[in-house]
């Protein structure tokens, strides 16, 4: 009788079965938000965490989860959400976008900290979103920076890309932060999504000078 699986032969088992998953994602991951990856020169920069600061509700940070989520299903990449203050809303995406997309409900900030960092580690994953709008300023504001140094440190050796959506800046030592800058008046929600996504306003306010000069 043979014995247990090895290691190499239980990925080699999960690449014929998952063949989607087993690839890595290259350098960028587009978001499928022409003005979000110009400014990124390309996409999300794998192995790193990009903030994302939304100034109101209003100002598209739903759009653009729910545009990152159509762009990995057609790359057929996988994508993992965080969801820290119970904001998603399932229902309002379409529904083949959903399929390859694993999310976590989180109860507490330290949840939500804790299940990125496992995610992150994880290596399966093209994209890992922490969302954080939502949970309280004053709770935001008493994060410890081990936990965001521990992020740091996580993404630099996995292939993910980490997109963190806050409403203020917040993540220490980010390498890019961008800031959607204009609300979506209440006639535009009545206009497609690729249209919303193209007159999406979106500031650099920290990130690479070559970049923002392109940007500029």
């Amino acid at each position: 009788m043979s014995g247990p699986p090895t290691l190499s032969e239980l990925r080699s088992l999960v690449a014929a079965r998952f063949p989607a998953a087993a690839r890595k994602p290259g350098r960028w991951v587009p978001t499928g938000v022409g003005g979000l990856d110009e400014a990124l020169g390309g996409g999300l920069p794998a192995g790193k965490l990009t903030e994302l600061v939304s100034e109101t509700p209003s100002s598209g940070g739903q759009l653009v989860l729910s545009r990152l989520l159509v762009a990995t299903r057609a790359a057929r990449q996988r994508i993992a959400l965080i969801d820290g203050a119970d904001g998603f809303a399932p229902e309002a995406m379409p529904a083949d976008a959903l399929c390859h997309l694993v999310w976590v409900r989180a109860r507490r900030l330290e949840e939500a900290l804790a299940a990125a960092d496992v995610l992150v580690r994880d290596g399966n994953y093209a994209v890992v979103v922490l969302d954080l709008r939502g949970i309280a300023e004053r709770v935001l504001r008493r994060t410890p920076a081990p936990a965001w140094h521990r992020l740091h440190r996580a993404a630099e050796s996995r292939p993910a890309a980490i997109l963190v959506q806050t409403p203020f800046p917040l993540v220490p030592a980010v390498p890019w932060r961008l800031s959607l800058r204009a609300p979506q008046g209440l006639e535009q929600r009545r206009r497609s999504q690729e249209t919303l996504a193209a007159a999406l306003t979106i500031g650099i306010v920290r990130g690479h000078a070559s970049v923002e000069e392109q940007a500029g």
